[in-house]
């Protein structure tokens, strides 16, 4: 009996060493049927994905928390069963999809991105082209950007991660500074159908930044 209290007591201090997940943020609803999410650090962002239902699998209690139960297990087992959790892939919401536009540019600390060109080459590889606008004091030289792509049926593809803009060092006419707009080099892309992707879908988001003097 002891040795099974003390195997509910392992479980139990394990469960309450998962992390909290933070408190939903406010979404608000615009004119064009967009939504957006307000987030506590006073910035805001669309919200493009659909949520996803989670999908809840048992699995076998572990051979060694067995072996701890022994003849106990058979009651015990119920309790102490093992969740795992799976999802399906992202899909674009139909708002985001109808304003996909939208969805090309992202701004950050001052900093604008925009889609300026999308072409492909003779090896069916993607091209992507980017605009950068600064209002930011910062001079950067370096802007990590997340390129997140969908089907023509809002299904993301993958997420590829460019430095969109990344300065030469010690030449700071380089830098991308306050005032300044200047283009990306064309970033290409492979596994993409083209045939899947004439709606151009996709969502850009600013990552890593790094500023100098």
């Amino acid at each position: 009996m002891h040795k099974l209290l003390r195997v509910y007591a392992s479980l139990a201090l394990l469960l309450f060493t998962v992390p909290v997940m933070a408190e939903e943020v406010a979404k608000v609803t615009l004119e064009n049927g967009a939504t957006v999410r307000l987030n506590d650090d006073f910035t805001w962002e669309y919200v493009i994905l659909k949520t996803q239902e989670p999908v809840a699998k048992g699995a076998a209690v572990a051979p060694a928390v067995a072996a701890q139960m022994g003849s106990e297990v058979s009651s015990a087992a119920v309790v102490a069963t093992a969740t795992t959790i799976t999802t399906t892939a992202n899909t674009l919401t139909a708002s985001a999809m109808e304003n996909s536009a939208l969805l090309n540019n992202t701004a950050k600390s001052g900093v604008k991105v925009s889609l300026i060109k999308s072409e492909w080459d003779e090896n069916n590889r993607l091209g992507l082209t980017f605009d950068l606008a600064s209002t930011s004091s910062e001079n950067y030289v370096v802007i990590e950007l997340d390129i997140t792509l969908f089907d023509d049926s809002g299904k993301q593809l993958k997420t590829e991660t460019v430095k969109v803009w990344k300065a030469i060092f010690r030449m700071a006419n380089t830098y991308l500074r306050q005032g300044e707009q200047r283009q990306s080099k064309t970033f290409w892309i492979e596994g993409i159908d083209q045939a899947q992707w004439t709606k151009e879908l996709m969502s850009l988001k600013i990552g890593e930044m790094d500023s100098r003097m």
